[in-house]
């Protein structure tokens, strides 16, 4: 199946780096580079962040759900048990940054990256993932149940225990990832391109015995 190609975030070459607490205004971010810093702000509306640059942010628990990010980029961010629930992104990168436990729940989540990041842990129940990229990431019990993967891929992640339970992985290609058990649900796999190994193994999970000549 032919993937839609990915948009990359649309950023300025040139971008004023500025403080949190300075460019946050009704709500509203654009057009500014936040570096070394720690944010602890929950947000009691939805944000609106647009052509923004985290660099080396630590966010504290943060409360943002409802937000929407466009051309975004997160680099070597620690954004772990982040509630973005309910959160549009729209040609964002999350590059070299730990998502442990962090909450995307029923987000819509279209030309995103994930490239070398952390994400153990992490729910994305009941989300869109649209023309995603997920790369070279941990994603061991991170939670897919109930998702819809559209023109999205999985290359070279590290996905031991994560749940696709009720997820289709039709035109999904698994084959370079590693992971010695997932949970899915065996009727949503048609469709799936998994290795040799990997076959076994799902044929194992649907109780076939599976022996060598």
């Amino acid at each position: 199946m032919k993937k839609t190609k990915r948009l990359e975030p649309l950023i300025p070459k040139e971008l004023e780096t500025r403080s949190f607490a300075e460019v946050i205004d009704d709500n509203y971010i654009s057009n500014c580079k936040i570096s070394q810093e720690t944010i602890d702000f929950s947000a009691e509306e939805a944000l609106h962040i647009d052509k923004v640059v985290f660099e080396n942010v630590n966010f504290l628990e943060t409360s943002w759900p409802r937000s929407e990010f466009v051309d975004v980029v997160f680099l070597n961010c620690d954004l772990s048990n982040a509630d973005l629930s309910r959160t549009v992104f729209h040609r964002t990168e999350f590059r070299n940054s730990k998502l442990l436990g962090t909450n995307f729940v029923e987000a819509g989540i279209r030309h995103t990256l994930f490239d070398e990041c952390v994400m153990n842990y992490a729910t994305f129940g009941f989300s869109l993932c649209n023309t995603v990229s997920f790369i070279s990431s941990s994603m061991r019990f991170a939670d897919f149940y109930q998702m819809e993967l559209k023109s999205s891929e999985f290359r070279m992640c590290e996905m031991n225990d994560i749940n696709f339970t009720e997820t289709s992985l039709k035109g999904i290609d698994l084959s370079t990832n590693t992971f010695d058990s997932i949970q899915v649900s065996i009727e949503k796999l048609q469709g799936c391109k998994v290795s040799p190994d990997q076959a076994i193994a799902f044929a194992r999970q649907m109780g076939m015995i599976v022996v060598s000549n």
